[in-house]
């Protein structure tokens, strides 16, 4: 696309060719109302608001392509008695309920309803009976409801699940003389309102709780049930902060305000977001309450945790941590001379390590901001393990056109219906060298034939919808998740992954399991191994320095990371800021350094300015988006050169027998601060129709030699002959696939 220009009231603007006229001037500051647009989304000419004069014509601009040379005027006498139309017909029998309504003072009605200088009514109807309804965590009142179909739009083109539609409202029949003393967009909105409600369609089961339609709502209509009646929106406080459940670490903003009248302590009442630039899951939005409460200091408990850092021989610690926090354990690693553990990012920088070997740079060159109209999947479970990542491709599939492929052995009913551009292909667990083999056959063209003919290539059925899905498009992405890392053969599968980033049109997006794994695989000074007593940091150890609250003489409290300031790398390779949402009044990881350290550091944050690739200081990193869309969010990490090779060994797929069972977060479980082992096997109903299984039924698995007893819950999401369990069961790793021996109880 090149550049065009145009004037846009008076004003000359230097824009892109192909975007529409609303989002070059919300790029520049320049107001144009919209009830219906939704920036990432498709137009759907809900609203008729954002109606502009283009060269002299009337055009909508979500939905008008900009032109070079185009002058546009946004705000005529004739449109904003148009627009007050609209506003007139859209508060005609809107409950007058603005004092106790939830979105009152942030409500998109109330501002349009007053810049338009609507300040009489003329029109009039008889009501109809409207009951509000609760769709699981989210609370619908019909009354408030202006049929914007916000909510139908960003779960159909972002969140890729289409749980919504319009219903018939069953209202009286607005009089035919409306039709000709009214404008015709204004009569067509009073008409459309009159006639429809949002409903839970018939994928309404689909619905995973993410709360988007919610965020995105104008009015009160739909809110978060949890939040209903607790606060005005002006009496919270806004913490701009980034999410910690996931590696996508998405932007938010904490909304924190007293806890009550007698109790001055803070209290996050809900979580919100940039909705026109990012998503939320359920667990960024709704999985906010796991602070550390209650944590005092005492002088015996900072002691005996000073005594059992000094006996260690190691510490062990989760990718629930700061960057900063990573300094500190490299520093308590070379005084006290002890091993630092934590298997997982082990494992992803292990893998790394043997990814660049192949492609020379120490980092993939993927992002899910630059997902393209071509992305393939392997060895993630999307729904599970990063939903943004699934928002990111069912965007690409549904505004950019895109095509997609899901390489997975068990199957998944939002990702197996999301789109008919999207083919799920299911293989054997194990056999992910072979999918990888496949996709160089395919896609390597660059490759050395005496490489790419050792590669067994697709089936011609398998190739042929491929190929048909690959026509065309022109930004190929591939994302590869931890059944990859964790796999016995990981090393390998991370150099055929390293063949694909360096032969084919592939970028590769690597997708770490935790907040800060790819933070962690980075910057610690980490150990395969340890013996001996051990210190576990967020995780269970001989002595426990813990966010979860401390239990006796062996643990001390330690912040939760919505408590904390500091920095993670999340998967986009974006090194991006927390901030502590709540207070804290108990020890910190730095005052256990400065200790043993002999350090005076105030603040954790201090060691920003340390890491190997700093920026600046804490203080100095954004954490917003721009007009444009822009993420002005910290700074990305740039690869650097690395020696490199085409060594690989031939695919060996292994072989699993039994029961098949998986290691995965349950869906908006992304971590141990709310997903904590809950003794589930969570299986599908072909699963427990194989096994003659029910609901509630107690049954004990062998998992070679880890004998685990556990209450089976089916789960609806999931299909296939396959169970999983919770990555923070605690007692089963490694390999995600699991063979096991089912005994029922």
């Amino acid at each position: 696309m090149g550049e065009i220009r145009l004037t846009i009231d008076d004003r000359q603007i230097t824009a892109q060719d192909g975007q529409t006229i609303l989002a070059i001037a919300r790029a520049n500051g320049i107001y144009i109302p919209a009830l219906c647009f939704l920036t990432r989304c498709s137009p759907t000419l809900a609203c008729r608001l954002c109606m502009v004069d283009a060269d002299g014509k009337r055009a909508y601009s979500c939905n008008a392509k900009a032109k070079d040379a185009m002058v546009v005027r946004t705000n005529s006498e004739e449109i904003a008695a148009e627009r007050r139309a609209i506003m007139q017909a859209y508060c005609v029998n809107h409950p007058l309920q603005c004092g106790v309504c939830d979105r009152s003072g942030e409500c998109e009605l109330q501002d349009n309803t007053l810049f338009q200088q609507v300040a009489a009514q003329v029109l009039a109807v008889p009501d109809c009976d409207r009951k509000a309804v609760t769709w699981n965590k989210t609370s619908y009142d019909p009354a408030l409801c202006i049929v914007c179909e916000r909510c139908i739009t960003v779960c159909k083109d972002v969140i890729g699940v289409s749980a919504l539609a319009t219903k018939a409202r069953g209202g009286e029949a607005i009089n035919d003389s409306y039709k000709e003393s009214m404008s015709k967009d204004s009569y067509t909105i009073w008409n459309k309102m009159n006639k429809s409600l949002i409903d839970h369609s018939a994928r309404g089961d689909l619905c995973t709780d993410c709360g988007e339609c919610a965020a995105v709502c104008p009015t009160g209509a739909m809110t978060i049930t949890g939040f209903q009646y607790s606060s005005n929106a002006w009496e919270l406080e806004r913490i701009p902060s980034s999410c910690v459940h996931c590696s996508s670490a998405c932007h938010l903003v904490y909304e924190v305000k007293q806890t009550g009248i007698d109790n001055h302590q803070k209290k996050i009442y809900r979580v919100s977001n940039d909705f026109h630039f990012q998503s939320l899951c359920g667990a960024g939005r709704l999985g906010f309450d796991f602070a550390n409460r209650g944590a005092k200091k005492s002088s015996e408990a900072f002691a005996a945790a000073i005594a059992a850092l000094g006996r260690a021989r190691a510490i062990r610690f989760t990718s629930l941590i700061t960057n900063e926090e990573i300094l500190l354990l490299n520093k308590l690693k070379k005084q006290l001379k002890i091993k630092l553990i934590n298997a997982e990012a082990y494992e992803l920088s292990q893998f790394l390590k043997a990814f660049s070997g192949v492609t020379g740079k120490t980092l993939y060159s993927g992002s899910k901001e630059a997902i393209g109209d071509f992305t393939v999947s392997i060895g993630i479970r999307l729904s599970n393990d990063n939903p943004a990542l699934r928002y990111a491709i069912a965007n690409a599939l549904s505004v950019k056109k895109g095509a997609a492929i899901d390489f997975h052995p068990i199957g998944d009913a939002i990702i197996d219906t999301m789109n008919k551009n999207l083919l799920p292909l299911r293989y054997e667990a194990g056999a992910e060298e072979s999918v990888l083999g496949a996709l160089l056959a395919r896609f390597a063209e660059s490759l050395p034939s005496a490489i790419r003919e050792k590669f067994a290539g697709f089936s011609a059925e398998q190739l042929e919808a491929i190929d048909k899905l690959a026509a065309g498009k022109t930004g190929f992405t591939l994302i590869a998740g931890r059944d990859l890392f964790s796999h016995p053969r990981a090393a390998n599968i991370a150099r055929l992954l390293g063949l694909l980033e360096k032969y084919s049109p592939f970028s590769v997006l690597i997708s770490p399991e935790c907040v800060n794994s790819l933070g962690v695989a980075l910057l610690a000074d980490l150990d395969e191994s340890a013996e001996g007593y051990t210190v576990g940091y967020g995780t269970a150890g001989d002595f426990e320095l813990t966010p979860f609250g401390a239990n006796g003489e062996d643990s001390l409290d330690m912040p939760s990371l919505n408590q904390q300031e500091g920095t993670v790398i999340n998967l986009d390779k974006r090194v991006v800021p927390i901030r502590p949402a709540l207070g804290y009044d108990g020890y910190t990881l730095v005052e256990l350094a400065n200790e043993i350290l002999g350090e005076e550091y105030e603040r954790t944050v201090e060691l920003t300015l340390d890491l190997p690739f700093a920026n600046g200081g804490f203080d100095e990193l954004e954490n917003h988006f721009g007009k444009d869309g822009s993420e002005n969010r910290g700074f990305v990490l740039t690869p650097q050169p690395t020696a490199s090779s085409d060594e690989f060994d031939p695919p060996a797929p292994i072989k699993l027998g039994g029961a098949i069972i998986y290691l995965c977060h349950p869906i908006d479980g992304f971590n141990r601060l709310i997903a904590m082992s809950d003794n589930t096997l969570y299986a599908s109903e072909e699963f427990m129709t194989k096994h003659t299984l029910f609901e509630a039924q107690s049954v004990q698995l062998d998992l070679g030699g880890v004998v685990l007893t556990r209450e089976v819950k089916r789960d609806r999401y999931l299909t296939g002959e396959f169970a999983f369990l919770s990555v923070y069961d605690g007692e089963v790793s490694g390999y995600r696939f699991k063979s096991a021996t089912l005994t029922k109880g």
